[in-house]
């Protein structure tokens, strides 16, 4: 007759393990799982094995009498372990949920089973848990000092055994470690370093990590499970089942050994106790022998999870790959890295957020059926990684991996589904885990959806690829006034438009919060000064221009510096258009005349037309109104005028790494190629560019009205230089990321290493 084997909470950290061992007598044993989860990979592998899944709760009595009346061997690990650590986390509802599947659930199986059934329980050392003195080697006799729901509910369960007179095991187990695939439980001390230390994070040691822990690896738990299941002759007792006893700083020195990437941060934080640890003589006196350790558990947990890209690959997922477009429509196909079992139907209004959480364990993946989110996210186990954004829109797979804290806030009315692996049981709809992380308030939900440019300028493309991500920063030229004063901060993120190539912010920043009142001044600039006398003397020659016919504006004008040049030579109808209010006024005042204002369509009535040359020094890199701006200028343009448009080259800040060319004022970023895209809409030529000096490389730009211009040869072998460097395509850019971010690092490690040094860094005079 075949023994008749229940494992109840089967689909648990310590339950996949003992099914795992049972796997290999499933043929000649019955062996039956129940839990009240639903894990579709677990349950498919269980039956794989020919192990029975029972979908059910120890807390319904009829089911448990159904199933384990006629059972030879329960293992009765269900219960709840999401719990409380510490006071603050203590709840009410939780703490009587707690009890009542300990207590009663443990009271069906007891009055289920027959008396010769043999019922083997993993109590916990955290009975202890009220232990205030450190106290070394306990003994199973030693009285029971609870302290939590969890652990009360476990002492009681050990009385409830004990008085049941049945034919029981009690196993007080030490803190488990050891990586078991999707079910390893990240919350247990030795799991959490190994898996911060796989992405080269930072173990916080609470008390300078002088806590005594015993610990016991997970596969010799499900082997000492089996081996009393074997032990005929050992029945009503209690062992502890623990190793070892170790401080958490040995068990963080052991993750920096194999991976000395890692920093170790002791701090003074008081914690509850220092720890205690359990007597291992009971349990080695019955023969059972412990096989794995604890460097080899963490080193292959390393390993595993270092494997495992824990941070977010923003595009490989965003639209998925072999769509099949015809004349019914478009299929889009996204490729999932792990199986699901729930779905879930959510609507979000505009204007609201979610989330704000991360998951430790497992992926969020969220499928976008209508509407759009601006998604903000932090990678928690790397101290160095910014908080991103990402514009997520309707047929597009948003894949969140652990550990990295999400927000999503709805710039429309949304509907997604959430693909869910796992069991969806805990506040906040989380999966396994769902641990609150506030990481976007009101207050930056409101300057995101007022600021956030979610469309290409130049072509109006919604699926824009990020680039870069600097974090969130101020602004640049905003200077505080106090020294408690706040100022604003922004994402500041380069994005790139496959479809005409243009590099823009992800952000538009209120032109009034950073031009109404400008610092930056260019005539304080020497070398400015001469670049503008310069482009003087030769727009002049090249274009032949009379000092008292000519009509020249300059949009942007600053403090009149490029206009400057040509009243010195003699020119008198010139005209400046500048936002900035000190600025205008400080050009008007040297006689420079200047509109205070910008360049639209409200304000042409204002400015006298039929200009001869139009002036753009480094304006189009500033401007969130392209289009407008552009068809303005020619508007004030003459048939045969010319625009002279000056910017900062891109070419020259992906070859040359200037990223300091990255800030909030620079909204556009631009190629001869992008300016070419977005002057097709246009009816005018660009016929000739060259490159120039300012701003470490900028490019310059002629553009005339009509289609009947020739263009120069100049203009061609700057496109092919540009197509031959790459920057049509995506990876360019993201080599260009990747090389900022590697410097990024290494000025972080080599700060480390002086502050290690004990040097300080000390300001010349």
């Amino acid at each position: 007759m075949k023994k008749n084997i229940i494992i109840t909470g089967g689909l648990g950290y310590i339950g996949t393990e003992l099914c795992k061992i049972y796997s290999g007598e499933s043929w000649n044993c019955k062996i039956t799982v129940i839990d009240n989860r639903f894990i579709s990979e677990r349950v498919n592998q269980l039956r794989n094995w020919n192990i029975e899944f029972i979908h059910g709760d120890i807390l319904d009595k009829e089911l448990m009498n159904k199933f384990l009346k006629e059972a030879d061997i329960v293992h009765h690990l269900a219960g709840i372990t999401d719990v409380p650590r510490i006071k603050s986390e203590e709840n009410l509802e939780k703490d009587n949920k707690i009890k009542q599947v300990a207590e009663e659930g443990t009271q069906n199986i007891l009055d289920a089973i027959r008396d010769n059934c043999k019922i083997i329980f993993p109590s916990s050392h955290v009975v202890f848990e009220g232990i205030r003195d450190i106290k070394n080697d306990i003994l199973e006799s030693e009285e029971t000092n609870a302290l939590f729901s969890y652990a009360k509910s476990k002492a009681f369960n050990e009385k409830q055994l004990i008085e049941s007179k049945k034919n029981f095991i009690i196993l007080r187990l030490g803190s488990v470690y050891g990586y078991s695939n999707d079910a390893t439980r990240i919350d247990i001390m030795a799991n959490l370093f190994s898996k911060i230390a796989s992405q080269n994070g930072i173990l916080k040691l609470f008390s300078g990590g002088r806590q005594i822990k015993s610990l016991v690896p997970l596969i010799d738990v499900a082997r000492c499970f089996k081996f009393m299941e074997e032990r005929k002759d050992i029945t009503q007792s209690i062992f502890n089942l623990t190793k070892e006893k170790r401080t958490v700083k040995e068990v963080a020195n052991i993750c920096k050994e194999i991976n000395p990437k890692i920093s170790l941060r002791e701090t003074n934080d008081e914690v509850p106790n220092l720890g205690f640890s359990l007597s291992n003589k009971k349990i080695l006196k019955t023969g059972f022998k412990f096989l794995y350790n604890l460097e080899e558990s963490i080193k292959e947990m390393i390993l595993k999870w270092s494997k495992i890209n824990l941070t977010k690959d923003l595009e490989y997922v965003k639209n998925g790959e072999g769509e099949y477009i015809d004349n019914r429509g478009k299929i889009s196909n996204h490729e999932l890295t792990e199986p699901i079992n729930m779905i879930g139907l959510i609507d979000s209004k505009k204007g609201t957020i979610r989330a704000n959480h991360y998951h430790p364990q497992q992926e969020q993946k969220c499928l976008f059926v209508k509407g759009q989110i601006i998604e903000v996210f932090q990678d928690l186990l790397n101290s160095n990684s910014p908080k991103i954004t990402q514009v997520v829109n309707q047929g597009q797979l948003s894949v969140i991996k652990p550990n990295v804290a999400h927000t999503m806030v709805f710039s429309k009315d949304t509907t997604f589904l959430n693909l869910v692996r796992g069991e969806r049981e805990h506040e906040n709809y989380g999966i396994t885990h769902t641990i609150k992380h506030v990481l976007v308030n009101e207050e930056e939900k409101n300057l995101l959806l007022k600021c956030y440019k979610f469309e290409c300028r130049c072509c109006g493309n919604l699926n824009l690829k990020r680039v870069i991500s600097l974090g969130y920063q101020p602004l640049a030229n905003n200077l505080i006034n106090k020294k408690n004063d706040k100022c604003n901060l922004y994402p500041l993120e380069l994005n790139y438009c496959p479809k005409c190539h243009n590099c823009q912010l992800s952000v538009a920043v209120d032109s009034k919060e950073m031009f109404s009142n400008y610092l930056y001044t260019s005539s304080t600039s020497e070398s400015f000064r001469k670049h503008f006398k310069e482009a003087a003397l030769k727009y002049i020659k090249n274009f032949k221009l009379k000092s008292k016919k000519t009509y020249i504006i300059d949009i942007g004008s600053n403090d009149g510096i490029a206009l400057k040049a040509f009243k010195d030579l003699g020119f008198k109808k010139i005209l400046g258009v500048e936002p900035a209010k000190n600025l205008a006024k400080k050009a008007n005042k040297e006689k420079i005349k200047t509109f205070n204002g910008y360049l639209e369509s409200k304000n042409l009535k204002k400015i006298k037309k039929n200009a001869d040359l139009i002036l753009a020094s480094n304006v189009f890199a500033h401007s969130d109104k392209l289009k407008e701006m552009a068809e303005c200028m020619f508007q004030l343009l003459n048939k045969k005028g010319v625009i002279i448009i000056e910017v900062q080259y891109l070419l020259n800040t992906l070859r040359d790494l200037t990223f300091d060319n990255i800030y909030h004022e620079h909204f556009n970023y631009w190629s001869l190629t992008s300016l070419v895209n977005f002057f097709k809409q246009f009816d005018c030529t660009i016929y000739r560019a060259e490159k120039i000096n300012t701003h470490g490389g900028s490019i310059r730009i002629y553009i005339k009205k009509g289609k009947k211009e020739k263009i120069e040869k100049n203009v061609k072998i700057f496109l092919q230089e540009e197509e031959k460097f790459g920057i049509k395509k995506y990876i360019t850019y993201q080599n260009f990321a990747k090389k900022v971010y590697n410097i990024k690092e290494n000025i972080i490690n080599n700060l480390k290493k002086l502050k290690k040094q004990k040097k300080k860094l000390i300001e010349p005079h």
